[in-house]
């Protein structure tokens, strides 16, 4: 639910109460004698207000902001539960296939079906999938538009300086699209966790962040772009902490889904492109209580708690929900790596924390010991290349 914000302008009041009386007679004045109280004598006030016949010389922020402010678009989703929205940037186009090319956070678009870009005229277009990256929280879209305003990237995020000015375009709230907001680069390679198994490193920046940033841009005066919006600190007694992806990174995710995306140009459908290499796991672990045999007791044990449908996530085609979960065996395809055994598990926080620590790749294996509708099994869940799809 989207709120807008309505400014009221109030003002103090109060009532004066007036008490009219007629005049006795007695020692009445006059009618044709004046007072003094009654002897005014009022006049309009005379000013000049000077204008200023020349126009104010243009500033390095607002000529930046001019040109690159048709790059930045607004994004709305939906998804089967939610109605969202978020920003975008154009970055490249397609003559051959008549496409224009949008980066934006994986987050914003994740599990959406149905995804509109408006531009800054107020255009609207369908926007299609070419692939997306959720531990580096980036995918890239596209729409069937040609010639339009592209950003260049800066070109090494590394060298970025303490204390450089910055430029934030974007659609805070979800309301209000094109918003301009500037401040400063306040830290470069920040090391930021986005949950409880991942880090990313991320620019730090006063800015002024809000929900519908994520995907915007982030640009220096000269109006290159140097990250793309992600993440805010939000809680009572903290402003002005806000993230953005580093253009390394941007760059490297979206070159690895443009080249291992393809196109069907007769259904204008894409196979989405893929990080080479990266693997998700298909399935959420809990902990429940169990009741164990005739009398034994009760104790909390790890168990699926979800399962997933995309079929290049790991363990969705293997594990079930319920499924309860006593040991897992770590077995590298790389015979030089030791395999790690871990058995008697006592919570799922110690599963993840075994699979994350693993420095696991694709085609590893996860070897699970669970309980199935009171039957012991052994279930292989080979890591395979994850390829987002919606």
């Amino acid at each position: 639910m989207c709120f807008i914000p309505v400014l009221i302008l109030l003002a103090s009041c109060s009532e004066n109460e007036i008490n009219y009386s007629e005049p006795s007679n007695k020692n009445e004045p006059d009618k044709n004698t004046l007072t003094e109280e009654e002897n005014h004598e009022y006049k309009t006030p005379q000013i000049t207000i000077d204008q200023s016949s020349s126009e104010p010389a243009v500033t390095e922020i607002e000529q930046t902001v001019s040109n690159v402010y048709d790059s930045v678009v607004s994004i709305d989703v939906v998804t089967e539960t939610t109605i969202g929205s978020g920003s975008g940037v154009l970055f490249s186009s397609d003559n051959d296939l008549g496409l224009s090319y949008i980066v934006t956070c994986f987050h914003v678009i994740e599990d959406a079906y149905s995804i509109n870009v408006t531009l800054t005229d107020g255009t609207v277009y369908k926007a299609s999938v070419v692939g997306g990256y959720k531990d580096q929280d980036l995918a890239v879209l596209s729409i069937e538009a040609t010639n339009l305003n592209y950003v260049q990237f800066y070109g090494n995020s590394d060298n970025l300086k303490l204390g450089t000015q910055v430029i934030c375009i974007g659609n805070p709230l979800g309301i209000l699209p094109g918003s301009v907001s500037v401040g400063y680069l306040s830290y470069v390679n920040r090391e930021v966790s986005v949950d409880d198994y991942n880090t990313m490193k991320l620019l730090q920046t006063d800015v002024a962040i809000n929900s519908g940033n994520s995907g915007g841009a982030l640009f220096n005066v000269s109006g290159a772009l140097i990250g793309i919006v992600n993440a805010k600190y939000a809680d009572s007694g903290i402003d002005g902490l806000g993230f953005a992806i580093p253009i390394n990174t941007v760059y490297d995710v979206i070159y690895d889904l443009m080249s291992t995306a393809k196109y069907d140009v007769v259904s204008k459908t894409w196979d989405e492109g893929y990080v080479v290499g990266d693997w998700e796991l298909g399935f959420d672990l809990a902990d429940a209580r169990y009741s164990i045999g005739m009398g034994i007791g009760i104790q909390i044990v790890p168990y699926v708690s979800n399962v997933y449908s995309n079929e290049t996530m790991s363990g969705a085609s293997s594990l079930q929900l319920k499924d309860i979960i006593s040991g897992v065996t770590i077995d590298y395809k790389d015979d030089s790596k030791t395999d790690i055994v871990v058995s008697d598990i006592a919570s799922s926080s110690a599963i993840l924390t075994t699979i994350y620590d693993a420095n696991l790749s694709v085609g590893d294996s996860l070897v699970f010991t669970v309980t199935r509708n009171n039957i012991s099994l052994t279930v292989n869940v080979e890591l395979v290349q994850y390829i987002y799809s919606i």
